[in-house]
């Protein structure tokens, strides 16, 4: 596969199909909670604990990599929370 890939829908789907037919059955349930960073264009990728070190590995090799990224065993890459309310009273 050597075609560019610039749209992110385009992207994220490619990264998923290969995901699940090439790299899934590897990681999982052993690697969980570790990122997968997939090279879309040429398929390979890199896995690791830190998301800044694996995304590097992988450029390492692929300079020009068109990347997408998968959280093992989790539905997003990342979890956002909403800040809590502390309710502070200078009275005591």
């Amino acid at each position: 596969m050597t075609t560019p890939v610039n749209d992110y829908e385009e992207r994220k789907a490619l990264g998923k199909k290969i995901y699940e037919t090439k790299i899934k059955h590897l990681v999982e349930p052993q690697g969980k909670g570790k990122f997968v960073v997939i090279d879309v264009t040429t398929e390979d990728y890199a896995i690791g604990s830190d998301l800044g070190y694996t995304t590097q590995e992988l450029r390492n090799r692929r300079p020009n990599a068109v990347t997408h990224t998968i959280r093992v065993g989790h539905k997003a890459v990342f979890r956002l929370r909403s800040p809590r309310k502390i309710i502070w009273n200078p009275e005591g």
